[in-house]
């Protein structure tokens, strides 16, 4: 790590569980839950309980480092990518994907408008079939 990092880590409070719960996400090109994170990070941290894990997670979220992601039928899942995006979710597979939709802020300023509704967030979920289950 360089000084910078360890300057933000400082400020933020990155315990060492911390750091390999968020390298785990930043890590893995999925979504995970929280139990597939606490199994990745304790190859690495053997003794480590799930509720540490669950803690670092509520954190990271908290300081802006991850984010959940709720599908409303399963355990949450964490991302890594902060950036505002939706999500596509294969209702075969379970796959989860990551979309921007381009025009979205345009069709939220028409909502607001529309409604006379101040929209603070927006979730949006789609769920189908995937390329590779369409097969």
């Amino acid at each position: 790590m360089t000084s910078r990092d360890d300057q933000a880590s400082t400020r933020l409070r990155l315990t060492r569980q911390r750091e390999a719960v968020l390298a785990v996400i930043q890590h893995s090109d999925k979504h995970l839950t929280a139990q597939e994170i606490h199994d990745r990070v304790r190859q690495e941290l053997p003794g480590l309980a799930y509720a540490t894990v669950y803690n670092a997670l509520a954190y990271l979220q908290q300081a802006g480092l991850i984010q959940v992601v709720n599908l409303g039928n399963g355990p949450a899942l964490y991302d890594r990518n902060t950036r505002p995006h939706d999500h596509l979710v294969c209702r075969q597979c379970g796959k989860v994907f990551d979309y921007s939709f381009p025009d979205l802020p345009g069709m939220l300023d028409a909502i607001a408008r529309d409604t006379n509704f101040r929209i603070e967030k927006a979730d949006i979920l789609l769920t189908g079939l995937c390329p590779e289950c369409q097969r």
